[in-house]
């Protein structure tokens, strides 16, 4: 299920009216737009949100689409989503490519709201500016603003020479100071919890390298921090996280936090209505973790199992278990013949976690039994698997 991601925004709304005429009568529509930042350093992470209402009367169900224009005029959409049952939306991005400017419209009603202009900057960049910048997504301050130690600035990060952060009820700022740049980043309250339950900054995660990138599916954002990828989700009460900084570990981080959950009905996961589809969905899986890490294009929705498996072969490095080239590594998809046929044929697919044993890899699975034979109790599971059973190992464009 898609939910809307909120989060309360400083600026003013900017309305856009125009007409709509239904079958029966006109009616006057409009698409409220938002904007929680004007400006951006690159890496952070601005949401524009609104509403829509048909005939004075919010519109839930209305699907609405973020459009950037890029100052050639070219037209790419960023994010869609659906209206909440307020008729509210939230569509949330990471700026690129400079100045640009942004409108959202509506498909049915056919609605457009306003252009707004987001601009890049190179000034600034300091907590203080920040926390004016984006104020009322950071709720009420808890502390005031601390310099962390020297030793645990080495300790989070060699490159960092001052670490200064303040606490919020609804997250966290960091500012880092690297090669004499100062950069504040904003940590959302989940992926702050687990930074302080997994020892602070001279720990397990380190110092934030940037905003968190949120995406619509789950209201789900990923945060690179110096030494962990950090998931969290709206489902979730803890975010998860993965060693790496790579899109490997965003994928990773994803997967892990999608383990144990269980299919509601036959062929009925949130997998599977995400993509639109009723059959099985072990690489089903696999395409939403990736979308639901902020990487869409890393391993595409392309249905059915066998598209998918003519999708990895035709589009990503294939090998086999005896290659003396490749290995698998976290992250790599597995392609699987539980049936042990001749010559073998997959029938099955996860994401490789790492060896176990001599014969044997663990996996975590979509569209799998909580025991390692299938039955029609289906979830998304972690499993020891037979290298006998490995047809061949996939790495996208990583």
């Amino acid at each position: 299920m898609r939910r809307v991601w909120t989060a309360a925004l400083t600026a003013a709304a900017v309305t856009a009216t125009i007409a709509v005429a239904t079958p029966a009568q006109a009616a006057t529509g409009s698409i409220s737009t938002a904007v929680s930042q004007y400006t951006y350093h690159s890496g952070e992470g601005v949401v524009i949100t609104g509403g829509v209402k048909v005939g004075g009367a919010a519109r839930s169900g209305v699907k609405v689409t973020l459009v950037r224009v890029a100052s050639s005029g070219k037209e790419s959409s960023i994010a869609t989503t659906k209206t909440s049952s307020t008729g509210r939306y939230a569509l949330p991005m990471s700026p690129t490519g400079g100045t640009a400017r942004y409108y959202v419209k509506a498909s049915s009603p056919a609605l457009k709201g306003r252009t707004v202009k987001i601009t890049w900057t190179r000034d600034g960049g300091g907590l203080r500016e920040r926390e004016k910048q984006i104020a009322s997504r950071l709720g009420t301050p808890k502390t005031g603003l601390r310099t962390v130690s020297a030793a645990t600035t080495r300790k989070a990060d060699s490159s960092a020479s001052r670490i200064r952060y303040r606490d919020y009820s609804k997250g966290m700022l960091v500012e880092v100071t690297r090669k004499g740049v100062t950069r504040t980043w904003f940590v959302p309250s989940k992926i702050r919890n687990r930074l302080l339950a997994t020892g602070g900054f001279g720990k397990t995660f380190g110092v934030p390298r940037r905003d968190a990138r949120c995406v619509v599916i789950e209201s789900g954002c990923v945060q690179t921090f110096s030494k962990v990828t950090v998931y969290q989700n709206a489902s979730k009460k803890t975010a998860y996280y993965q060693a790496g900084t790579s899109r490997r570990s965003q994928l990773l981080a994803v997967a892990r936090s999608q383990v144990g959950y269980d299919e509601p009905g036959w062929r009925k996961a949130k997998y599977n209505k995400w993509a639109g589809l009723t059959g099985p969905w072990c690489a089903t899986f696999v395409a939403w973790v990736a979308a639901a890490s902020g990487n869409p294009g890393l391993v595409e929705n392309r249905g059915e199992f066998g598209r998918m498996v003519a999708y990895a072969k035709a589009e990503m490095r294939t090998y086999g278990r005896g290659s003396k080239k490749y290995s698998p590594r976290p992250g790599t998809l597995v392609f699987f013949d539980n049936y042990r046929r001749s010559p073998k044929k997959p029938s099955h697919a996860g994401i490789y976690l790492g060896r176990s044993g001599k014969n044997g890899i663990r996996v975590i699975e979509g569209n799998s039994s909580p025991g390692a034979t299938f039955t029609s109790d289906r979830g998304v599971h972690v499993h020891t698997r037979s290298l006998s059973t490995v047809v061949f190992y996939a790495d996208p464009a990583w």
